[in-house]
Parts: structure tokens; C-alpha cells; sequence
């Protein structure tokens, strides 16, 4: 996580919003006694009124104790400070602990302890040995003459209350406290209450969705006017040092705003409910006593549920599969034989051991410990392009918020054709927070994903998602002017995109126009061949005969060819055809057409990728909030319209040709370039716009410039990539070949006009008349 406290941050007003007051009370927080010890630890002075002043004033004001171990003094807080030095904050943060003690254990008697430990700031992950002892010490120590860790099941009984930072709260002394405390609650059977303090600053409660599963710890008015005196206390953080930039507050106003509130937000674990730290543990433990704990290797059950998991992914072969949970690595053999790549995520060091025996053979099969999802950014490296993230057997193992988080990480993976699989067992799973249903209903909600794949058995569930698309059905047309040699390779990479459409879409849910356009070669023929092998290809022969029967205009110029191939494909779509009089209506498409169809245009000289289609949509629905908020539906016709880059077809250009047409060129989010080869948006919004301009050039940068004129969000985007023609011997002189053949003269750069003005290059293959 990479934040700075000078980042604006998220405003309280958006966690209010968004329902945090609403959270449940924590389970036993009025139930503190006389015998109740809280072992507190924190990693910075500040942290314990920030997040557990509730927590502390609880017990004590019910006569309990409290254990506070601060690890560092703070002395990292400004490191580009250019008035006080580490040690001299040091020696500022001691002073303010002590006084935010002394108001913190207001009439408590001396029941809360302070324990510092004096560890280095911002490095507390090499010295998590020495926090250990010190938490043991603390559950230990005996005051009263009792046990203080006790085997009373109940807080208002001696079962100590174990409380920190919450474990993926963004700074890293808070995980690794977070982390470690997870792991002695574990071995001592506690309860573990995590507090965030920096979650507040950089999550959007719209798209982290971890603290719905989290709770309210009240704070009563005294409570409230403890923690202000404490905050108080800490003025080094709440006030700048000084007007020297490096100075300023950690903990600003804005920052403060979300810890007035009447009460603190805990997650708590209980201790009979395991996590993800815990799993760890206990899978090791299986794993000795067992070498195949669930018989992977001779159960049919697991067989046949293996074959039932493979025989549902949509797609025949996937690029990067990450398999969550891969135990001993029956399953990851199986998905091997259909990736480039997998990279296998176990908890279990024992079980990564007898997986990377029984996978010795596959040589593109990684398998990783990992405990999930804090270990997510170290095992899938950013930027890896992940085709297939599979969660089978172990969503259960996790607390809803840690799943909640593993499908965030998952998400961010996933390209934007991605899937997910999921498979789990349907009973009761004793000693875990969920069970399969559970697991398999909280992603249903989603509105990230749509359920492409569903099977479903009295003991199991497969599932497979998708991303949520701004569309249910598509349309893509190809204009083609005497393009027999580049047609066919073109129409091959579509069917493939069609393909992967399909895969998330169902069949017959593409159509694809080849919108050829007075040809005198043997274009017509090569469109005819595909059109008889694959059903969703199209030809539409432009000319003034087919202008007559049908309507649309007879081609001629490029823009006229793309409009009048978009409007016969969607006629097809429809099933119905299209009557010779008013050209410029919408032919025959009703409703149900217009509110789910997505169109694209690429060129005959162009390769599109497989998830050209599936990721233009995708990106949509993402880009427009489509799937912002839990429970909403996929935005109906959104107002967008996708704009790709394009590559040179690699050998078209020689050296240096090629290298002034990437220094120039934008591959990037955000680009200048408009290019007809690359284009996608819903019909409702092609149609608003009026289609593409009947014109012999520039047609596309017509509809954008439309689109913008009219307040449509226009995506300039690198991940729907296209690979285009090289040649200088295009089909229209202003277009893509012209630029090139400039380029070659030592003449203009792409995005240069001739007056000198950065213009987006023109596209590739503009079909003038003939």
C-alpha cells in the first residue's frame, strides 16, 4: 500500500455515508469485569488513542487491567524534517506517551501498565520475535493472584482481551503487528480485536468492502472526552512542527475527523473461529499427520469434482493461472494442461513441499507459500497479466472480510477478460466462519463479476465468473477495399475475439459485418470463405444495387462503409432485414436490441487480440462505475465510447521508420490517438451520435469529436491494443499509410498535421471510393 499523510485522503463524510455507523456492536463490549486484562499493542505513540481508546476505557472503568505495549517511540514520524532530528522526536513522543498514559488511566489506580520496548520505527518486522515474548509476558503476568490466561470462556471472566492495529491497515509496523498478534492468538486460543487507524485515510468504502464484516465498539461521553485529552497529549502529530515544509502534521484535520466518532470499529476474531494466519497452523499440523488429508489422489468424489471443474471453464487454453489454496497439487496437474503458466498460492508449508514433488515435471507450474491475502502482493508480482484466478476449496478458510480482500487482489490481477473459478463444498464446515454457500453467495453479490458458469451437486458448487460487461451482444464491422491478402488474417483473429465472447456471453451473441466496398480483387471471395465456415461472419457487398435493396448507402468512401456495416449487422442481430426507403432510421432493431448491444470497428488490415471484444466492454462498465456500489446492476447503454491503440505489424517498418514512430506514439491510459481500427461503444450511443460521417477520411476522429461535443465519457485506452498494417501503399492518402510514408521521407511525425498542430494519426485502412 503506498499512501502519505499529505494525501487528501477519504473524507469521514464518505464512511458515513456509506453506512460504517450502522456496523454491529462488538460481542462483549460491555462485558468487561474487575478480572479482565487487555494486552494492547501498538506500534507508535498516538496509535492507542486513535484506535483503542474504547477498548481501554472499557476495561478499566469495569475495574480490569490493562497491558499497553508501545514497540517504537515514533521517532520516524517526520523524516524530512528539517528542524527536529529522530532522536530529539524521540525524546518529544516519550514525553507525550507518558501524559497520554496518564490521561488514558484517568481514576484507574495504576491498572494501566505502559511497556516500552524501544524498537527501531518502520522496522518492526525484524524484531517480531521480541514482540512475542513481550505479548506472552503480558497475558502472563500475575497480579491478582489468578491466572490471566485463564480457560473462562467469557471476557467478564479472566480470558484476556488481545487487541492491535488492523492487519492490512497500509503502514507496515501496523501489519506486522497486526500479523503477529493474529499468530499468538492463535496458539493461546484468544480473542484478537484489530483496529484500523491508516484504513480510514486511503480505503473508498465504495470498492473495500472489508470493514462491512467489522463492528462498533461504543464510546460513551467519557470515553470521548479521554481520547481528546489524549490526542491532545500527542502534538507532535496533531499540530505541525513547524511552517518548514517536512513539518507538517501527521494527523491532520482531516485525518482527525474519523476518530471523533462515538465509537471505534474492531475486527474482531473470535476464538473458536479461524482465519487465514490461523489456517496456516493448522493445515501444517494436517499435513503431518497426513500425507493426502482429503485422498485427492484416491477419492472419485475428488476425482470426478476435478473433471467437473476443468469441464467448465469457458475457454479451451488460459495464459497465467493463480490457484488459491493448491493443497498438494492434484488440481494444479490438471489446470497445467490448459495454461501457459501457473503459479500455485499455499498456506500449508508441508503441503508446498509434497506440491512441488508431485509437480516436479511441469516446468511451467511455480508453487508458493503464501498465506492469503496478506501475502498476495510478494506472490503475484504487479503487473502480471493473470487469465484465470481459481479459489477452490478454501473461500471457508478465510474471514469474510480476508475473502472479501483476496477477490479485491484478484480483481486487480485479472486482466479484462479474466475469470474466476470457484469450487466448495455445500455442508456445514465446522470451526470456520463460512461455508460454501456463504462463500459462493457473498461473490454472486459482486457487481464486479457475472456468473457466466454454474453448477451446482447437493454436496459441491463449481461457478465461474466474469467481469461485468457493458453489454450483452456485439457487432463489429470490418470495411474492406481490395484486401485480399490481409482480409484473412484479419477475420481469423475476430473469429477468436468472437470466440472469447462467446465464452462469457453464449453463443450467438456476435455478429461481424465484412463490409466489402467495390472491390476488384478477390476480397469478396476470402469473406465468403469465412462467411460459409463461421455463421456469425457477414458480407455485405456495397455497391448501387445493394444500396438500392437495402437502404444503406452504397460505399464509396470509408465512413460510409463502417456506418452501413454496423446498421446491416445489427438488422442481422435482430433477425430482421432492412427496407429500402429511410436509410438514416434505426432498421429494424427494437428495444431489447438497442439496450445491450455493444458495437466495434476494426480494419481488413488489422489483428485484434482474443479479448478485443470481451475486454472494450469490460472496460466500459468499469470505467463508468457500472459496478461501483454492492447490489447495483451493469449500467444500461452507459455513455461511453472506447478508443484502442494500434502497433505496427512488426517487419512492416524498417529500423528507423520504427523508432520515430514510438517515440512519437502514445501506448499509455489517457493516449491521444483515434484510430477506426480500434473503436467500440454501446449502439444507444452510436446511434445518438449518428453514426460514423460518409466521408473518405477522418471519419473516425469525426465521431469522437462528437462523442466529446455531446458529453460522452471517451476512454483513451492501451489494453485493447490492436496490430495494424506497416504498409505506405494504403487505401486512402490521408490515412494511417500516408502518415507512415511521410515518416519514412523524414517528414511529419504521426500526430503532426501539416500545419504542426498534434493531431491523432489517422486510421490504417480508409477505403476511398474506387
Amino acid at each position: 500500500m503506498s499512501f502519505s499523510h499529505l494525501d487528501e485522503g477519504t473524507p469521514e463524510t464518505a464512511w458515513q455515508d456509506a453506512g460504517l455507523a450502522e456496523l454491529e456492536e462488538a460481542p462483549g463490549w460491555n462485558q468487561a469485569g474487575p478480572d479482565t486484562l487487555l494486552v494492547l499493542a501498538v506500534a507508535h505513540p498516538d496509535d492507542e488513542t486513535l484506535g483503542a481508546t474504547g477498548l481501554i476505557r472499557s476495561v478499566l472503568c469495569a475495574g480490569g487491567r490493562v497491558e499497553l505495549i508501545l514497540c517504537t517511540a515514533g521517532e520516524g514520524s517526520h523524516p524530512d524534517s528539517p528542524t527536529h532530528t529522530p532522536e530529539q522526536l524521540r525524546r518529544i513522543r516519550h514525553a507525550e506517551m507518558l501524559e497520554a498514559a496518564e490521561a488514558l488511566g484517568r481514576d484507574a489506580e495504576g491498572r494501566l501498565e505502559l511497556h516500552q520496548l524501544g524498537l527501531p520505527d518502520g522496522r518492526l518486522a525484524e524484531h517480531t520475535e521480541q514482540i512475542e515474548v513481550a505479548v506472552h509476558r503480558a497475558l502472563d503476568r500475575d497480579r491478582s493472584g489468578a491466572d490471566a490466561a485463564g480457560s473462562s470462556a467469557g471476557p467478564a471472566a479472566s480470558q484476556p482481551l488481545l487487541a492491535t492495529h488492523y492487519r492490512l491497515d497500509g503502514h507496515t509496523d501496523h501489519e506486522v503487528l497486526g500479523h503477529t498478534l493474529a499468530a499468538v492468538a492463535a496458539e493461546r486460543g484468544l480473542a484478537l480485536y484489530e483496529f484500523p487507524v491508516w484504513y480510514w485515510h486511503w480505503a473508498d468504502p465504495q470498492t473495500e468492502h472489508a470493514w462491512r464484516h467489522w463492528t462498533r465498539w461504543p464510546l460513551d461521553e467519557e470515553a470521548q472526552a479521554v481520547r481528546l485529552t489524549a490526542l491532545h497529549a500527542h502534538q507532535s502529530q496533531t499540530r505541525p512542527l513547524s511552517d518548514a515544509p517536512g513539518d507538517e502534521a501527521i494527523v491532520g484535520v482531516g485525518m482527525l475527523e474519523h476518530f471523533l466518532r462515538p465509537f471505534d470499529v474492531v475486527r474482531r476474531t473470535a476464538p473458536d473461529s479461524a482465519d487465514s494466519s490461523r489456517a496456516a497452523r493448522i493445515f501444517d499440523q494436517l499435513y503431518r499427520d497426513h500425507e493426502d488429508p482429503w485422498s485427492y489422489l484416491t477419492s472419485w468424489y475428488e476425482r470426478r469434482k476435478r473433471l467437473i471443474t476443468m469441464a467448465v471453464l469457458p475457454q479451451r487454453r488460459y495464459g497465467t493461472v493463480v490457484e488459491v489454496g493448491s493443497s498438494i497439487g492434484v488440481l494444479t496437474a490438471e489446470l497445467a494442461g490448459r495454461a501457459e503458466r501457473v503459479l500455485a498460492l499455499e498456506a500449508s508449508e508441508l503441503a508446498v513441499e509434497r506440491s512441488r514433488a508431485h509437480l516436479a515435471e511441469h516446468r511451467h507450474v511455480e508453487v508458493r507459500q503464501a498465506v492469503l491475502p496478506q501475502d498476495w502482493a510478494a506472490a503475484v508480482p504487479e503487473g502480471r497479466r493473470v487469465d484465470l484466478v481459481v479459489l477452490s476449496e478454501v473461500g471457508y478458510f478465510l474471514q469474510p472480510d480476508e475473502l472479501r480482500t483476496v477477490l479485491d487482489q484478484a480483481e486487480s490481477a485479472l486482466t479484462l477478460s479474466g475469470q474466476l473459478v470457484l469450487c466448495h463444498w455445500r455442508h456445514p464446515i465446522q470451526g470456520w466462519p463460512l461455508d460454501g454457500d456463504s462463500v459462493h453467495g457473498l461473490i454472486s453479490a459482486d457487481p464486479r463479476f457475472r456468473r457466466v458458469v454454474e453448477h451446482r451437486e447437493r454436496d459441491f458448487t463449481v461457478e465461474v465468473y466474469a467481469r461485468v460487461s457493458a453489454a450483452q451482444r456485439a457487432v463489429v464491422v470490418v470495411p474492406a477495399h481490395n484486401e485480399q491478402d490481409l482480409l484473412p488474417r484479419c477475420l481469423a483473429a475476430l473469429a477468436r475475439a468472437a470466440d472469447r465472447w462467446e465464452d462469457v456471453h453464449g453463443q450467438g451473441t456476435v455478429v461481424i459485418t465484412v463490409a466489402v466496398d467495390h472491390c476488384t480483387d478477390a476480397t469478396v471471395a476470402r469473406a465468403q470463405e469465412m462467411a460459409a465456415l463461421d455463421g456469425r461472419f457477414q458480407v455485405l457487398e456495397l455497391d448501387a444495387r445493394s444500396a438500392q435493396e437495402t437502404g444503406l448507402p452504397d460505399g464509396g468512401t470509408v465512413g460510409a462503409a463502417r456506418d452501413a456495416g454496423l446498421r446491416w449487422g445489427v438488422a442481422r442481430m435482430a433477425g430482421a432485414g432492412l427496407a429500402p426507403e429511410g436509410a438514416e432510421e434505426d432498421h429494424a432493431e427494437g428495444p431489447e436490441v438497442s439496450q445491450d448491444l455493444w458495437v466495434a470497428s476494426t480494419d481488413a488490415d488489422t489483428v485484434v487480440p482474443a479479448d478485443w471484444l470481451v475486454a472494450q466492454a469490460a472496460l466500459a462498465a468499469q470505467q463508468t462505475g457500472a459496478a461501483a456500489a454492492p447490489g447495483t446492476e451493469p449500467a444500461t447503454d452507459p455513455r461511453v465510447l472506447v478508443a484502442g491503440t494500434v502497433m505496427p505489424h512488426p517487419g512492416d517498418l524498417d529500423d528507423d521508420v520504427q523508432r520515430r514512430w514510438y517515440a512519437d506514439y502514445e501506448h499509455r491510459e489517457g493516449h491521444r490517438h483515434i484510430h477506426g481500427a480500434n473503436l467500440g461503444m454501446p449502439w444507444a450511443v452510436y446511434r445518438e451520435l449518428g453514426g460514423f460521417p460518409h466521408v473518405a477520411a477522418d471519419e473516425d476522429v469525426a465521431l469522437v469529436d462528437a462523442a466529446r461535443r455531446a458529453g460522452v465519457q471517451v476512454i483513451a485506452t492501451d489494453r485493447t491494443r490492436v496490430v495494424t498494417s506497416g504498409r505506405t501503399d494504403g487505401r486512402t492518402p490521408a490515412g494511417f499509410a500516408g502518415f507512415l510514408r511521410d515518416l519514412a521521407a523524414g517528414g511529419l511525425s504521426p500526430q503532426l498535421s501539416a500545419s504542426g498542430e498534434h493531431r491523432p494519426p489517422a486510421d490504417p485502412a480508409r477505403d476511398p471510393a474506387p
